[in-house]
């Protein structure tokens, strides 16, 4: 495992990374960090996590550990997987990965007017296909059990260089024998503890996830970020009601029953479907599909 040893005073002359309005870290302050192997010189990013020790610490550095382990055998140029252990005075503060000139996607969908709607769905749509590919993972590889988790519209990024979405904060993830890490979309007040088919994680070990970590989760937090960009506002603590309600109103404004069909299973005992492949249908309605027009028509 490659580390990064600063001194104190090397550290505190680090420039921290500033986020884009309305994008937040919760979990860590990011810094930049200039590496110079021969003559050139690389900038990287050292991500200091707020929590430094205890469980929910080792859980972080043994998913650093496992995925750097296994980055060959993933092989995907869209995660960002980190590539080394950052220490201040040979006491571990947290990854170190390549910085990427980029955009938080977060930042993208939640603006009014930089991005048109047509460019806002295809980066939700790489999303969906960058869910396909760790699914071919799954399948065709030796890593077995390896997914997102944490799936919200923050934690991916437009890289300036490709064009393309690439995933961040990675140390959330689930793989190997890791244990669940939190997730914004897998509280315990959202739309999926009306479900059986999400069970919740064994509280004996606690490393901040309330739920087991699988496919069914991942595309349940990729719908639910579909979901909280057509609503325009907050629906992590949306009811069954509410959400039933909604549905019934896409399909009043004519989005197809196939759609309507993938986004209500998330409910129902059935695996959950992968919607990217019908995400250009919300481009005619979506002036329509914001909370505010929404409950307009619930009160006429």
């Amino acid at each position: 495992m490659k580390t990064v040893n600063l001194t104190k005073r090397q550290f505190k002359k680090l420039k921290p990374m500033e986020l884009e309005d309305g994008v937040l870290n919760n979990e860590a302050d990011m810094y930049y960090l200039d590496i110079k192997r021969g003559y050139l010189k690389q900038t990287y990013l050292l991500k200091k996590l707020f929590q430094d020790k205890g469980e929910i610490f080792s859980n972080k550095l043994y998913t650093i550990n496992t995925l750097i382990d296994n980055k060959d055998e993933i092989n995907m140029e869209e995660l960002i997987i980190p590539e080394a252990l950052g220490l201040v005075d040979n006491e571990i503060v947290g990854p170190i990965m390549p910085y990427i000139p980029n955009i938080n996607l977060g930042y993208i969908l939640n603006s009014k007017y930089e991005f048109p709607l047509k460019q806002k769905i295809r980066y939700l749509k790489e999303v969906g296909l960058i869910l396909e590919k760790l699914k071919m993972v799954r399948e065709y590889t030796k890593v077995k059990d390896i997914y997102l988790n944490d799936i919200h519209e923050n934690n991916f990024i437009l890289n300036k260089q490709t064009g393309k979405i690439n995933v961040v904060d990675l140390d959330s993830a689930k793989i190997g024998h890791n244990l669940p890490s939190s997730a914004y979309f897998l509280n315990l007040l959202g739309l999926h503890t009306y479900s059986s088919k999400y069970q919740e994680a064994n509280f004996d070990h606690f490393a901040g996830g309330f739920y087991e970590v699988n496919e069914n989760t991942d595309i349940y937090c990729y719908i639910m970020m579909i979901l909280q960009f057509c609503y325009g506002s907050n629906i992590v603590s949306m009811t069954p009601e509410e959400f039933y309600n909604y549905l019934e109103y896409m399909a009043s404004l004519g989005i197809s029953k196939e759609l309507i069909d993938i986004i209500s299973s998330i409910l129902i005992n059935k695996d959950n479907q992968n919607p990217y492949e019908y995400l250009d249908e919300l481009i005619p309605y979506y002036n329509k599909l914001n909370k505010y027009t929404f409950t307009k028509t619930l009160k006429k």
